[in-house]
């Protein structure tokens, strides 16, 4: 695996646009992804974290009686980048965070006073408490939640995260 992250992250510093991401000390960049493989009932979730020449990758496997939907597991995998990012701002002080998801949905989930899905609205109210306490405890650094789309197509920072939700749904306890 070490082999394929470090030919991911030779790519990504190839690419003009996210090699800008991976050298900027003004912006924190967090590409999160979920895997879920309902037949096996095995479920993940990973964040590549990206600023200042650092590029981490943690990942977690999720205990879930049973399958939600990709949408729920996508803003399961916001959450995790949440905590991850709460971290580090108390390490770093960047002007801007971004968390990318491939969740196509998630601007007009998030901006949605209610959902009908009892697990999507849950995940929803607590993505949002976690961005207001961010907010409050860093009120000079902006933190956004953004749908990759373009951004997504061959992103190795993105594929980083991806295999890393994977590995962890699959992982043995």
């Amino acid at each position: 695996m070490d082999s394929i992250k470090d030919l991911l992250i030779k790519k990504a510093y190839d690419n003009p646009s996210l090699r800008q991401n991976i050298l900027n000390k003004g912006m924190i960049c967090l590409y999160c992804d979920y895997a879920g493989f309902i037949a096996q009932n095995v479920y993940g979730v990973a964040c590549c974290f990206v600023y200042n020449r650092t590029v981490q990758v943690t990942a977690k496997k999720l205990l879930l009686e049973h399958d939600e939907g990709s949408n729920y597991g996508e803003l399961l995998a916001i959450l995790y980048s949440i905590e991850i990012l709460t971290k580090a701002l108390k390490e770093h002080q960047p002007k801007l965070a971004f968390i990318f998801t491939d969740c196509s949905r998630i601007d007009h989930i998030l901006s949605r006073d209610r959902l009908p899905n009892l697990y999507y609205e849950n995940a929803r109210v607590e993505i949002l408490a976690s961005l207001h306490r961010l907010n409050m405890m860093f009120p000079e650094i902006e933190v956004k939640v953004k749908y990759m789309s373009k951004h997504k197509k061959n992103n190795p920072l993105h594929r980083l995260a991806h295999n890393a939700a994977r590995q962890a749904a699959i992982k043995k306890e």
